[in-house]
C-alpha cells in the first residue's frame, strides 16, 4: 500500500526561518506595498534587495535568518498579501530543508 503525504499548516513559522531568499515579482511588490500602506518606491527601498545575479528582487534580510515579515508570534505579518513564492508552498514547490523542519506534513496510510 502506498503512503501519501498531506499537508496541514500548524502556523509554527518554521518554513519562514529556513535559510534562503524570498523572490518578489512586480505584482508582489505592488500588493505588499498596498497592504502596508506604502507607495511602491518606498516599499522597494525599505524591503527589497537586488537578487543574486541581478535576476529580480528579493526581500531584504539575512538569508540565513527568518523572513522580515515573520512576527514574534510566528505568524506572517503580511499573510493576505504574501509573495507568490510563499503562497505556492507546499502545493507548487517544496524543499528538503523546509520539509525537515515543517511539522505540517503528515502521512496517511
Amino acid at each position: 500500500m502506498e503512503t501519501r503525504a498531506r499537508f496541514v499548516c500548524r502556523r509554527c513559522g518554521a518554513c519562514c526561518r529556513v535559510p534562503g531568499l524570498v523572490r518578489v515579482s512586480e505584482a508582489d511588490v505592488e500588493t505588499l506595498a498596498a497592504a502596508l500602506g506604502m507607495d511602491v518606491a518606498a516599499f522597494t527601498e525599505a524591503y527589497t534587495d537586488l537578487a543574486p545575479a541581478r535576476t529580480g528582487l528579493c526581500l531584504k534580510g539575512d538569508p540565513e535568518g527568518p523572513c522580515v515579515f515573520l512576527g514574534a508570534d510566528n505568524l506572517c505579518r503580511v499573510h493576505a498579501a504574501r509573495p507568490k513564492q510563499c503562497r505556492d508552498y507546499p502545493e507548487r514547490w517544496r524543499s528538503a530543508d523546509i520539509e525537515a523542519v515543517c511539522k505540517g506534513w503528515r502521512f496517511d496510510e
